[in-house]
C-alpha cells in the first residue's frame, strides 16, 4: 500500500520551495547560501542522495591549488593559451571567494606552498624553461609575482608554487551546512532524484515536488538525470597510519597532476593515478581499482621511499564530473531548470565561484 503523508507533513514539510537544489556538494550548498543571501525570504531545499554530500566535496584530498606547470603545458596543447589562463584565473578567484566566505581558520587553511616533483630530467627542463613565461602571464592577469620557481625536494628536481595550500574539506563542508541551517535552508539527506522536468522533480521514494526553480548540481552523477557532456571520473585516495620522522611536509604533485599527495600531520595522504586506468575509472560507481592502488603503493615505496613498515589507515573513492575542455557547464537547460556541473577535479578551487555565477542567472 502506498504511503500517505500526513496533513502536517503536507502543510509544513512538503510545501513546494522557491528553489530546489539536487546535489549537496560544494556547488549545491554554495548555491543555496548565496541564493538565500540574495533572497532571504525564499524557501530553499537541498536534496542529496547520500547521508553526507556524495560525490567529491568531502571525498577529495583537501588541496587549494591552481595547477602545476606540467598540467598547464598539457592543457595548452589541447585548449590554447586564452582558455588555460582563464581557467587559472577562475581557480585563483574561486579560492579567494572560498577563503573570504568560509574563513581560513574555520577550514584549517594553510598556505603551505606546493611542489611539483620530477623524475625525468627532460620533462623537468621543459617545464622549468617555461617558469619565467608563466610568471609574467600570471603577473599580467592576476597581479601575482613569481608564483613558480625552481627548487628541489628530497633529492628530486621540483618546481615550487608559492600560492598553493591545504584545507580540511570536512570542516569546510560542515561549516557550510551549519550556516545553511541558520539561514533556514531545508536539507533532505538520503533523497535521490530520479527525474527532473520543467515543472517537477520525482524522487526515488515516489515523492514528487513542484518547485518554482530547480538546480541540478550533482556533478559526476549528472548523466543519471540529464544528457549533458559531463563524464564521471572516479578518484582514489588513501591515508596512512602515522609515520615516524615523516619528511614530506606540504602539498605535492607529480605527472601533470595525476598523482597528488600531502601530509596530514605525520600521515601521508596520497591520491590519483587515474591515468593508469582512465577508461575503467570513467564510472560513477564508488570502489577501488586494484591496478591504481598497486601503482600508488609502488609510488609510495619507490618514489617517496616510505619506511618498510608503513600501513594504510583508510582508503576511499570520490566521483568527479569531467568535461572535454575542463570548463564547467553553468546554464539553463529547460524552463525552470538550471545545471552547474563538470568541475573537472577542481571543485574546491572553483565550486563557490561556479555557484556565485549560477545565482546571478537565477533572477
Amino acid at each position: 500500500m502506498e504511503k500517505q503523508h500526513s496533513f502536517w507533513e503536507r502543510e509544513e514539510w512538503l510545501t513546494p520551495p522557491d528553489l530546489l537544489i539536487t546535489g549537496g556538494g560544494i556547488v549545491g550548498a554554495s548555491t543555496a547560501l548565496f541564493y538565500k543571501e540574495k533572497y532571504p525570504d525564499h524557501d530553499v531545499i537541498i536534496a542529496d542522495k547520500g547521508i553526507t554530500p556524495e560525490g567529491a566535496s568531502t571525498r577529495n584530498a583537501g588541496f587549494s591549488c591552481i595547477g602545476s606547470v606540467s598540467e598547464h603545458l598539457a592543457d595548452l596543447e589541447i585548449s590554447g593559451e586564452e582558455t588555460v589562463f582563464n581557467r587559472i584565473e577562475r581557480r585563483w578567484n574561486g579560492l579567494q571567494l572560498l577563503r573570504k566566505t568560509i574563513g581560513d581558520d574555520v577550514m584549517d587553511y594553510e598556505n603551505t606552498g606546493g611542489f611539483e616533483i620530477f623524475k625525468d630530467d627532460a620533462i623537468y627542463k621543459t617545464c622549468a624553461d617555461k617558469i619565467t613565461w608563466f610568471n609574467q602571464k600570471l603577473m599580467d592577469r592576476l597581479g601575482l609575482d613569481d608564483v613558480y620557481s625552481e627548487s628541489e625536494y628530497e633529492g628530486y628536481p621540483a618546481i615550487f608554487n608559492r600560492v598553493e595550500g591545504a584545507i580540511n574539506s570536512g570542516k569546510l563542508m560542515r561549516n557550510l551546512y551549519e550556516r545553511l541551517a541558520k539561514a533556514g535552508v531545508r536539507i533532505w539527506w538520503n533523497c535521490k532524484a530520479e527525474r527532473i522536468d520543467s515543472s517537477s522533480v520525482l524522487f526515488e521514494s515516489g515523492l514528487e515536488m513542484k518547485p518554482k526553480k530547480t538546480v541540478v548540481a550533482v556533478n559526476g552523477f549528472t548523466q543519471r538525470l540529464e544528457d549533458l557532456p559531463i563524464k564521471p571520473a572516479r578518484g582514489f585516495v588513501l591515508v596512512t597510519k602515522p609515520i615516524q620522522d615523516f619528511k614530506w611536509k606540504g602539498t605535492f604533485h607529480y605527472d601533470e597532476g595525476y598523482v597528488y599527495f600531502r601530509n596530514v600531520g605525520d600521515r601521508l595522504l596520497l591520491g590519483g593515478g587515474r591515468n593508469v586506468a582512465k577508461d575503467e575509472e570513467t564510472t560513477d560507481q564508488f570502489g577501488t581499482n586494484q591496478k591504481i592502488r598497486e601503482y600508488l603503493t609502488q609510488f609510495a615505496n619507490d618514489t617517496l621511499k616510505l619506511p618498510e613498515n608503513w600501513e594504510i589507515d583508510i582508503e576511499w573513492s570520490g566521483i568527479m564530473g569531467m568535461t572535454e575542455n575542463k570548463e564547467p557547464i553553468i546554464q539553463q537547460i529547460k524552463p525552470g531548470v538550471w545545471v552547474a556541473a563538470g568541475l573537472s577535479g577542481m571543485g574546491i578551487a572553483i565550486g563557490m565561484q561556479v555557484a556565485a555565477d549560477l545565482v546571478k542567472s537565477l533572477d
